[in-house]
C-alpha cells in the first residue's frame, strides 16, 4: 500500500499524529516533483510497512487492519496511490440513462441503468481513479456515491483550467480517426484522450491521473 498527498508543509506533524496511534508500523517516505503545464507540484509518498499489520491486535486480518490505518490517514488528505483506473461515460437511450464502465486494463465495456446502479457503485470501491469526460455522470452518481467526486478525474475540468477548448465526443473521435457506430465507442474515444491527450489541446499533456486531483 502506498498513500499520496500533496506536499504540505506541517508534513512531519501529521505523520507525528499518525503513528502516535500506530506505533507499531514502520514506514519510509518520499516526495516527487511533477511539473504540470508550468505547475510545480510536489506530491509525498507514504509506505506503512504491510508486514507489520500482521502484528496488531484487535484486527481478524492484515488486511482489516490495513483497512483502519488508512481511514486514519484519509482524515489528513492522503489517498492510495491509484493503481486501478476506470472510464465511466454517460448515455441515453430515449429518455433512459445508463452508465458505461470500463477498467483501463480490460477490453471489456459494462452497462449500467437505475436498476443495477448498485452494482455500478460497489465495483468503483475498487478503482482509486475514475476519468470521466460528461458532467452526467458526476450529478448522476453523487447522492448515490459520493465519494465519485473524490476520485473523478474529470477531463473537461483540466481542458478548461489549460484553456482549452471542450469539443463534444464525436468531435474528438473524428480528431483521433475513431469512428463511432455504437454508444460503447465514445469509451474508445475517452481512452485515447487518457493515452494522448496531446491530440486536442494543442499540443498540452493533462495532468497524470496517477498523482493527487488538482
Amino acid at each position: 500500500m502506498i498513500l499520496q498527498k500533496l506536499y504540505e508543509e506541517n508534513i512531519k506533524e501529521q505523520l507525528k499524529d499518525i503513528f502516535e496511534a500506530w506505533p507499531e508500523i514502520s514506514y519510509s517516505t518520499q516526495t516527487k516533483h511533477f511539473e504540470v503545464n508550468g505547475k510545480s507540484i510536489n506530491v509525498f509518498y507514504l509506505i506503512p510497512k504491510e508486514e507489520d499489520f500482521e502484528k496488531i491486535d484487535g484486527f481478524e486480518s492484515k488486511e482489516e487492519a490495513m483497512g483502519a490505518f488508512k481511514t486514519l490517514t484519509l482524515e489528513y488528505g492522503f489517498e492510495e496511490t491509484p493503481h486501478n483506473i476506470a472510464i465511466l461515460h454517460a448515455i441515453f437511450d430515449g429518455n433512459k440513462l445508463f452508465m458505461l464502465f470500463k477498467a483501463i486494463n480490460d477490453d471489456k465495456v459494462e452497462k449500467f441503468d437505475q436498476l443495477s446502479v448498485e452494482k455500478l457503485t460497489q465495483k468503483l470501491q475498487n478503482f482509486q481513479r475514475v476519468v470521466i469526460y460528461s458532467s452526467v455522470v458526476l450529478t448522476y452518481l453523487t447522492d448515490l456515491y459520493p465519494s465519485i467526486n473524490e476520485t473523478a478525474y474529470v477531463i473537461p475540468k483540466y481542458l478548461s483550467e489549460m484553456n482549452c477548448h471542450i469539443p463534444e465526443l464525436k468531435d474528438v473521435a473524428k480528431i483521433y480517426g475513431i469512428p463511432i457506430n455504437i454508444p460503447e465507442d465514445e469509451i474508445k474515444v475517452i481512452q485515447k484522450i487518457v493515452e494522448d491527450s496531446k491530440g486536442i489541446c494543442n499540443g498540452k499533456a493533462l495532468p497524470p491521473m496517477e498523482i493527487p486531483i488538482l
